[in-house]
């Protein structure tokens, strides 16, 4: 009787001769099936380790072959340490910086990564570039989309004595921090050394005499700002007293009452709002409210009325048909018809004054600036005027080419790189803009107070620098 042994042997026998002969057709082959597959993968496997072992070999005794880096318009990259070299007359020239490869090469060069050893024998000569200069560049047609923010926030130093630092955040879309707008009929008093401004919608008028912000009720609650933050606002016309050519000459007689030009009246009927004029050598010119608070709160018309109370002039129907109405303006236009309420700042707050770049719009806002804003330090290279801003903070990737001037005038002359560094580099042509990869069709304009608060960098032009 057969044991299982014999079965299994039995079976593995005749597996064995069905596997030899689909492999070698030879069902009886003394040798196995598999035996050429396995020598031959060894075999191969073997010369493999012979060819790596022989290329080891050669690149030990023979280190630093590489030759593609000597070709044109290769910026040649050492790989340990991460050096940039421009290959010129025979030796390498370390490269300050990305932007001055742009410059030398005239376009964006091609990198080429090279090992030490391959440039152990290389001579090399002095640095080129440009000492300052951008070493990223941000991509092209940013501007039109960037929302600039001028705030001025409250700092204390050491002594505690509270002081304000203008910050300027460039940013693709206004973040919404807390952002409270300035409504219409809201006003802040800004001052700036001896000169003090009312800012109201979006724009700065500059109070001419001390005493308006008095007779305005606006004399407390003012904020102290630096010049930067206030040259950001647009300025609009000034509100100063009122010019009366002929002050205190013969008028025409009124209601049976000579007058004098410069005096005040007031027309009052029934089921009308009160109208108050003005008496010009022309005729009455009628007042606004705010018109009217200044004229009469003027020292010069208190001369006329002997310094006592300035009382307007009643006038009748009867009057008020017979004087000629001046033609003249008595208000440049722009200054407020009613006197404006002054703001207040919400608390963890700053007044800050918005741009937005795709349509020139300039609101006022009570917001804080980010945490992330860092304050400008003087680089290489790098200058700075009393108007930059102390704290800058731009979004990665925010920049572009820009032109000094703004949306409604003529381009200015001032061609300009920003990067997200926060600092603006002026171009010293069109062909350095094009060489660092910004076509100049491109260009956005910026109103130059804006781009004063950034600090300059040097003049990026087309030139081999260095030696």
């Amino acid at each position: 009787m057969q044991t299982r042994r014999d079965q299994v042997q039995a079976q593995s026998y005749v597996l064995g001769r069905l596997t030899a002969a689909l492999v070698s057709g030879e069902p009886d082959g003394l040798e196995s099936p598999h035996r050429r597959m396995i020598v031959g993968s060894i075999c191969g496997l073997l010369v493999a380790a012979l060819c790596v072992a022989g290329f080891a070999i050669f690149g030990m005794l023979s280190p630093g072959g590489a030759t593609k880096w000597r070709g044109p318009g290769v910026l040649v990259l050492e790989k340990e340490t991460g050096t940039r070299y421009v290959y010129v007359g025979g030796e390498l020239r370390p490269v300050l910086n990305y932007a001055s490869a742009r410059l030398i090469f005239e376009r964006e060069p091609t990198v080429v990564s090279v090992s030490r050893d391959s440039l152990r024998d290389v001579p090399q000569g002095q640095p080129v570039g440009i000492v300052g200069a951008p070493d990223t560049l941000p991509p092209a047609g940013t501007v039109a989309k960037q929302v600039w923010t001028v705030c001025a926030p409250g700092v204390r130093d050491r002594a505690g004595t509270l002081s304000t630092a203008t910050t300027l955040t460039i940013e693709l879309a206004a973040a919404s921090r807390r952002n409270r707008p300035l409504g219409p009929d809201k006003a802040i008093v800004a001052t700036a050394g001896d000169d003090s401004f009312l800012i109201w919608r979006g724009n700065r008028l500059r109070l001419a005499r001390p005493w308006l912000a008095r007779v305005f009720g606006l004399e407390r609650g003012g904020v102290e700002v630096e010049a930067g933050w206030l040259d950001s606002v647009p300025a609009g016309p000034d509100l100063a007293p009122i010019p009366v050519s002929g002050r205190g000459s013969q008028g025409p007689t009124v209601d049976g009452r000579r007058t004098r030009v410069g005096e005040l009246f007031v027309a009052r009927t029934t089921g009308a709002p009160e109208r108050r004029y003005l008496l010009l050598p022309d005729g009455l010119a009628e007042l606004t409210p705010v018109a009217y608070t200044i004229i009469a709160a003027d020292p010069e018309t208190t001369k006329l009325y002997g310094g006592g109370a300035v009382t307007p002039v009643e006038l009748s129907p009867a009057a008020l048909a017979q004087i000629p109405i001046s033609r003249r303006a008595v208000l440049p236009t722009g200054v407020p018809e009613s006197p404006p309420a002054l703001a207040q700042l919400p608390d963890g707050t700053a007044w800050c004054v918005r741009h937005t770049m795709a349509d020139g719009r300039v609101e006022i806002v009570a917001d804080m600036p980010p945490t992330s804003v860092a304050v400008v330090s003087d680089g290489a290279g790098m200058t700075r005027t009393s108007r930059t801003a102390t704290r800058i903070a731009v979004q990665p990737g925010v920049g572009g080419l820009m032109l000094a001037g703004r949306l409604d005038q003529a381009a200015g002359a001032g061609l300009y790189l920003m990067t997200d560094g926060g600092v603006k580099y002026p171009l010293a042509s069109v062909k350095a803009a094009e060489q660092l990869g910004y076509p100049p069709g491109g260009a956005r304009q910026v109103p130059r107070r804006l781009l004063e608060l950034v600090p300059t960098g040097p003049v990026l032009e087309s030139a081999l620098s260095g030696g």
